[in-house]
């Protein structure tokens, strides 16, 4: 009986190691064919399908650098244009202060830009000359008048 039992341990023993080693190569051929498979994987992206064309990896970052490129030149151009739009509200501003503290008329038919003070606007640019020409002949101290023409009945 205690032969028996030596041998049941051996066997049992020997079946466990015979199924870890078992475990072991089936481990490392799976672990060879993913290797073989991401070998495959990579020449396929850095390798040249032809002499005269690039590989796929120079394309996507090719790609990328398109997309990237193309965003980063949008970007710019809105800073750039909200910069010099900026620019130009603070000049306007500045300007219907200055035309605000000559003349207040002009100011008044100059404060709408678009849509229904459009009309305005060129209405103003066509008077403005006349009415700056008499502020500046009325602040004339030299007794100069500008002629006015009178609109017969």
């Amino acid at each position: 009986m205690i032969f028996t039992i030596i041998i049941v341990g051996i066997c049992q023993i020997v079946c466990v190691a015979g199924l870890l080693l078992a475990v072991r190569r089936y481990l490392e051929r799976k672990q060879a064919t993913l290797e073989a498979r991401l070998e495959a994987a990579l020449h396929d992206w850095i390798d040249q399908p032809a002499p005269d064309q690039p590989n796929k990896l120079a394309m996507l970052f090719d790609s990328m650098g398109a997309v990237i490129g193309s965003a980063a030149a949008r970007s710019l151009m809105a800073s750039l244009n909200q910069q010099a739009g900026s620019t130009a509200n603070v000049a306007n501003g500045v300007s219907d202060q200055l035309q605000a503290q000559s003349n207040p008329i002009m100011a008044l038919l100059t404060g709408g830009k678009r849509g229904k003070g459009a009309a305005l606007l060129r209405l103003a640019e066509m008077l403005g000359p006349m009415f700056n020409n008499a502020a500046a002949a009325a602040g004339n101290n030299h007794g100069t008048q500008l002629p006015l023409r009178r609109h017969r009945d």
